[in-house]
């Protein structure tokens, strides 16, 4: 049997709570069920993956190792869905923006509302973050675009200039 992404998903989750009630509590699934879909995944992989010895449970060592692909590979699916989005018609879907917080004041209101106005099922989540904390983000993949002060780039990253502000001594 080949893991599924329902099993990923609920390794993952019970690796980011260290319980399964907790993991089954966000999943909306019942705890037996939870443990029966994990061990299903153990056996696809061939390994032991959570040690639930103690009173939280761990990753094993082949946990860990298995750990970093599973989210890569989620993240990956996730990225594909909203990129075949991108090119549909923007009927629906959802934008990750991070924005340094020196903008978030008074740019993004008039932003959110433009986006609203012309793409009405467009979810967008906002993110502060510190300006050397943006690009890493959006390598990693959590976020899909970015507003901050111009500058020079991580490798990878691209910019455009969206406006110059003169300041003035008063």
């Amino acid at each position: 049997m080949a893991p599924e992404l329902r099993h990923v998903r609920y390794l993952l989750a019970v690796a980011e709570h260290g319980s399964f009630t907790r993991a089954a509590e966000e999943l909306r699934v019942s705890q037996p069920t939870l443990s029966q879909q994990v061990k299903q995944l153990e056996r696809a992989v061939g390994v032991q993956l959570l040690d639930r010895s103690g009173r939280s449970v761990r990753l094993t060592d082949a946990g860990a190792a298995y750990l970093p692909y599973a989210r890569r590979a989620l993240q990956d699916l996730a990225a594909a869905e909203r990129a075949v989005l991108d090119v549909a018609d923007l009927s629906r879907g959802a934008l990750r923006l991070g924005m340094t917080p020196t903008f978030t004041a008074y740019l993004l209101g008039p932003l959110a509302a433009e986006l609203h106005t012309r793409h009405p099922h467009i979810t967008l989540d906002v993110r502060e973050l510190a300006q050397d904390r943006l690009e890493p983000a959006l390598l990693a993949d959590e976020l899909d675009l970015g507003i901050a002060f111009h500058g020079p780039r991580l490798p990878g990253i691209g910019a455009l200039d969206l406006f110059t502000e003169t300041l003035g001594l008063v």
